[in-house]
């Protein structure tokens, strides 16, 4: 979560991926931290749909909104099963 990246961390990255962001303070987090942000582009970042992505930075003269595809080998990100020896 960018509210848990110390602040000088944050201002120190060039660009920035973020996902759909609902809790203020990760926003206000991604505010301050890149100057490019404007108003708009945080109250966007709530509504984005699944495998979309506003990518914002120094490099980028306005936020791009970007849709990622599902890769071809899904991830386990199940939670791994324990087998506990007695």
């Amino acid at each position: 979560m960018p509210r848990d990246i110390p602040k000088g961390t944050l201002s120190q990255m060039g660009a920035f991926i973020a996902h759909s962001l609902i809790n203020f303070n990760d926003k206000e987090a991604i505010g301050s931290a890149c100057s490019t942000v404007n108003k708009n582009t945080l109250d966007f970042l709530p509504i984005l749909g699944e495998g979309e992505a506003v990518v914002t930075g120094v490099d980028f003269p306005m936020p791009i909104i970007m849709k990622f595809e599902k890769p071809i080998e899904q991830p386990n990100s199940g939670t791994p099963k324990l087998n506990i020896i007695e």
